[in-house]
């Protein structure tokens, strides 16, 4: 079972079309293929760290992967309506409206990345996968384990940032309430049309400036979100690879 799950996980990350010896091939003897850490097959420690700890985070982190290509479809929108919103010489309350479900929209994409991250850390803290280990197995498994983590950590970070960044600029621009808080909790808000959201004149670290102008801000979305898509697949595929051996041992 855990070969399958693992095997499966590769054929996810690796690029289209790439060949299939990328990943190790099975052989009759498992051991044969472990890596050089002792060629000997998989402790019943190690089997218990994939079985209870690896692929269940493995599965959180592909999870939040088809969590990410949503956000990737539903933030350029947010964009394109703020930048409609920002060029609206009249009142026109749908478009605030519209504005702000866009916004509940994508934020509460980004709080669903970041429950995925936080499955990962917390089977981080499993005492099956320790932090120091005499076991080589273990170590290793848990090396990419924090590499896959650290991946993921940042970029639902980065969007959550940007998030919040927004509800401040949108809470600003409310009629009726001074209340930071009143947007992001969910409160209907009417937004002034005289002060209407203002691009922001530095960037957040780890993500692109937003200047207002609807085409070049999704543009530069566009290049962060795919760059946020190699860096967490880069680091899936490495640990997918480590793990395939790992799991054809556990039998």
């Amino acid at each position: 079972m855990a070969t399958s799950l693992i095997a499966a996980a590769i054929a996810s990350v690796l690029p289209h079309g790439a060949p299939a010896q990328t990943a190790p091939e099975p052989s009759a003897s498992p051991a044969a293929q472990l890596p050089e850490i002792g060629r000997v097959r998989a402790t019943s420690a190690a089997c218990a760290a994939m079985r209870d700890v690896v692929i269940p985070a493995f599965a959180a982190a592909r999870r939040a992967d088809a969590q990410f290509g949503t956000v990737r479809q539903d933030l350029p929108r947010y964009i394109q309506l703020k930048a409609d919103y920002k060029s609206q010489q009249d009142t026109v309350k749908s478009g605030g409206v519209t504005l702000e479900a866009q916004w509940h929209k994508v934020s509460s994409e980004s709080a669903s990345l970041l429950h995925e991250t936080e499955a990962i850390r917390k089977l981080l803290d499993d005492p099956r996968l320790p932090a120091q280990s005499s076991d080589p197995a273990i170590r290793l498994e848990r090396e990419r384990l924090e590499a896959l983590y650290a991946a993921q950590q940042a970029r639902a970070s980065y969007l959550n940032q940007l998030m919040q960044r927004e509800s401040a600029s949108l809470a600003k621009s409310a009629v009726g309430t001074e209340d930071p808080l009143a947007f992001p909790q969910g409160q209907h808000v009417q937004i002034d049309p005289q002060a209407r959201p203002r691009p922001a004149s530095t960037a957040l670290p780890g993500m692109p400036l937003l200047n207002g102008f609807d085409a070049a801000d999704r543009a530069r979305i566009e290049d962060w979100s795919a760059a946020q898509v190699r860096a967490v697949h880069e680091t899936e595929e490495q640990a997918a690879k480590t793990f395939l051996p790992f799991a054809q041992g556990c039998r």
